[in-house]
């Protein structure tokens, strides 16, 4: 079949094939490449059976011919612009009519042997279609990358120790009554009195477990310092959250927070033009100070403190009080401690020497087996604290605690 006679077939002119894009001229004439090596295949087998040697020698020509047709076809496609793997089909194909010239001739002279040869149309390489599985290898980094999580400052803040009881005692000295006088001669002296006090805090233990089979801790690397090292953050975490803010109730312990003193305006309240989160802040350091204490600590969510460094007055420029630094992070000589522990809009200022932990335990840890976990081959690690916290309430007013938005309507001037 000639090519004209395809298009035809197919329900094309040539002057449709010529406006024709690359990639449909290529898929055109690869369904004639199809359809050609059919004809060729059925033309040869035909060929080798035929006893009427003018028959044979006319359906010879037509294979010849139609070699000679693929050939001029694949020419064309050349100079089309088509893609390389037509024309390393015709390639393929004149190669084989080349290795084989000399069995076409003795088959037609003398019917003697056979002519056997494979034309393969190569295509493009695609990762797409080409491709099975992961190749090229996949690199891997080495490690694990661990879940995100805020970072425990709470114990490195208070005054820490340890304790060798499951009980925190202290006296304290509570009802002072009289006190000193200027006295003449031969007058009653002035009395004194108070009354004492036994408080306690007791220790509480806090404890997290991940169960792992043997299998896994032998054949994934670094599984069991990465489990030590998960559970030594949940642990962490789980003890800066009830010192700071731990309701006392249960088996918590009893926080910061839960003893701290409410913010109070005083002699402030409704007084401060234009008050903002910095004058907030200075007064709750004032109310501290005006107790007997010295704040060494203010704590804010890095929202608030990002907030705090963004006031703009109605011109638009920066507020910079007097009592703080450039960045914000000072405020009347008290460090701005930032973390996500707090929560965002509130604030606690405070002399945290007055907060004491003690641990009965340090951080350990333990591998052993749990009812079936033998027979399972799993593993069970422990690990657990045990401490106590305490903040005296003779201390209560060291620590003042607040909302930013209650706190500025508080002490803004009318």
């Amino acid at each position: 079949m000639k090519f004209k006679e395809f298009l035809t077939k197919k329900g094309f002119t040539e002057e449709q094939y010529d406006a024709m894009e690359v990639k449909e001229v290529g898929k055109l004439h690869r369904e004639y490449q199809e359809e050609i090596g059919a004809e060729l295949k059925k033309a040869f087998e035909t060929f080798k059976t035929d006893n009427d040697t003018k028959e044979m020698t006319i359906k010879f020509d037509a294979f010849s011919k139609a070699l000679l047709e693929q050939g001029e076809v694949l020419s064309k496609l050349e100079t089309k612009g088509l893609e390389p793997r037509n024309v390393s089909f015709k390639e393929e194909l004149h190669k084989s009519i080349k290795s084989n010239k000399q069995a076409f001739k003795d088959l037609k002279n003398n019917r003697h042997g056979s002519v056997r040869f494979e034309v393969k149309a190569a295509g493009n390489m695609l990762v797409s279609t080409n491709v099975t599985g992961q190749i090229p290898q996949a690199e891997r980094e080495s490690g694990i990358t661990r879940v995100v999580r805020r970072q425990p400052f709470i114990v490195d803040l208070v005054n820490t120790g340890t304790i060798n009881s499951t009980t925190w005692e202290w006296v304290e000295q509570k009802n002072p009554d009289g006190g000193a006088a200027m006295t003449a001669e031969g007058a009653a002296k002035s009395q004194a009195d108070f009354d004492l006090v036994l408080a306690s805090a007791s220790v509480r233990k806090v404890t997290a477990y991940i169960k792992a089979s043997k299998e896994m801790l032998d054949d994934v690397d670094l599984m069991e310092a990465e489990i030590n090292q998960e559970l030594t953050e949940l642990i962490n975490l789980k003890i800066d959250e009830q010192v700071l803010s731990g309701d006392g109730l249960s088996q918590n312990l009893t926080g910061i927070l839960e003893n701290a003193t409410a913010f109070a305006a005083g002699s402030f309240a409704l007084a401060v033009p234009e008050a903002n989160k910095k004058d907030v802040l200075a007064v709750a350091i004032n109310q501290i100070m005006v107790a007997q204490f010295q704040p060494n600590y203010i704590l804010m969510h890095p929202s608030d403190v990002t907030g705090m460094g963004l006031e703009k007055a109605s011109d638009g420029h920066y507020i910079l009080a007097p009592f703080t630094t450039v960045d914000g992070t000072i405020i009347k000589g008290i460090p701005v401690v930032q973390n996500t522990g707090v929560t965002e809009g509130d604030y606690l200022v405070g002399d945290f020497t007055k907060s004491g932990v003690r641990f009965k335990e340090a951080l350990t840890f333990d591998m052993g087996y749990e009812n079936d976990d033998f027979t399972k081959n799993f593993v069970t690690i422990l690990a657990e604290s045990r401490l106590v916290h305490r903040v005296k309430s003779n201390h209560y007013p060291a620590f003042v605690t607040g909302t930013f938005a209650t706190d500025i309507a508080a002490i803004l001037k009318p």
